[in-house]
């Protein structure tokens, strides 16, 4: 059997679902809460429902990717979670993300090498608690068609709710929400993975007719000064981008945007992440450099300059700027160095501030407050007055 060509085209059919279009007429007075891009992260998902309220007068919209990414053994239990939620609340709506997608790809048998690479390589998938439920060992030697059988046989009753969920949902022909983006609510693409899968839609549109609520793009990849994982409410191309990069970025969290009502148009938002926290004992100043940077994906090569203790002094290439990085933040690649989030933002802090301490080292820490991200000396974490 040619499995490229046969089962290649078979897969590539199921892969091509239609785009799911739900159009809503909601009461106008109640409150509405936006999330997206959980990430099987359930414990900091509920605790955001429970820290803002969330009750039966609210509407709840989680807007795709529920799952995958997050840590080992989260996937079911989060899916399960949100599925009964929807279930038995009728003011709960969920959305698909491309996360959810991941299930598709073994409808049909696939080329194992493809399969492979996903399961062994990014890992921390729902394929994988899949496994783990039902005592299967993924290795390279599996025999995966047994494995693809044996999830059709016990978790058909997932596939068919993600198979369910809307694509892109429209609210009192006011407000789109959609994963990813969507240029031209008249002209909704026939399949779904385009509006599930539209990286830096904030940067690349150029704007859109009704408030657009999307997630899917870390917000802190759309900025390069400072390292911020707020909500980016862009109103001149009428989008809200709302991805606080749980469990992607480092010192990633969950946004959740309100809408006081439709009546009133009023919006706020919060959030909530995984970190530990630690109320400053003193207050900490730090001079602003010249020059602010956010290094992300795609333009993140540096030069290794020094090294004191858990961190590395750098330059990055393109900017010439020179930063303190984590150690365990730079990697190299084709003769090359590179890093994954970093910035030369020193935090200043008041005595009170409660922060979110995302790694703690020597000699400088890494925490957020307030969303953004930044450095401490660790001596100040230490402080007791």
């Amino acid at each position: 059997m040619n499995i490229q060509n046969e089962k290649g085209m078979k897969l590539l059919t199921e892969l091509k679902k239609k785009t799911k279009v739900r159009r809503l007429t909601l009461d106008i007075n109640r409150r509405m809460i936006f999330i997206s891009d959980i990430h099987g992260d359930l414990v900091t998902m509920k605790a955001g429902l429970e820290k803002f309220g969330f009750n039966d007068n609210d509407y709840l919209f989680i807007i795709g990717d529920i799952y995958e990414k997050g840590d080992k053994g989260t996937n079911l239990e989060i899916i399960r979670y949100v599925m009964e939620l929807d279930r038995t609340h009728d003011n709960v709506f969920v959305m698909a993300g491309n996360c959810e997608e991941s299930l598709r790809f073994i409808l049909t048998p696939m080329p194992k090498r493809n399969f492979l690479y996903y399961v062994l390589k990014r890992g921390h998938s729902i394929l994988n608690d899949m496994a783990d439920e039902m005592g299967i060992t993924i290795s390279e030697d599996m025999d995966v068609p047994a494995f693809i059988e044996a999830v059709h046989k016990n978790y058909i009753d997932i596939y068919d709710y993600i198979d369910t969920l809307d694509d892109v949902v429209i609210i009192n022909d006011t407000i789109v929400l959609v994963h990813a983006g969507l240029d031209d609510i008249n002209n909704i693409p026939e399949y779904s993975m385009s509006v599930l899968k539209y990286d830096n839609f904030d940067t690349l549109s150029k704007g859109v007719d009704k408030l657009t609520i999307v997630g899917h793009y870390p917000t802190r990849n759309y900025r390069h000064d400072v390292s911020c994982v707020n909500p980016i409410f862009n109103m001149r191309k009428k989008i809200m981008s709302i991805d606080g990069g749980n469990h992607l970025v480092k010192g990633g969290q969950i946004n959740f945007l309100f809408l006081e009502s439709l009546k009133t148009m009023k919006f706020n938002w919060n959030y909530v992440d995984h970190y530990p926290k630690h109320i400053m004992k003193c207050d900490v100043n730090y001079d602003e450099p010249d020059d602010f940077i956010n290094v992300t994906y795609g333009d993140n090569e540096i030069e290794i300059l020094d090294t004191d203790l858990d961190f590395n002094l750098v330059k990055h290439i393109n900017s010439g700027i020179t930063m303190w990085v984590h150690k365990s933040y730079v990697y190299e690649d084709n003769g090359k160095m590179y890093c994954y989030d970093a910035s030369n933002q020193f935090l200043s802090v008041r005595k009170g501030d409660i922060i979110s301490v995302i790694k703690k080292a020597m000699p400088y820490s890494i925490i957020k407050k307030n969303g953004y991200i930044g450095l401490i000396d660790t001596k100040y974490l230490d402080y007791d007055n």
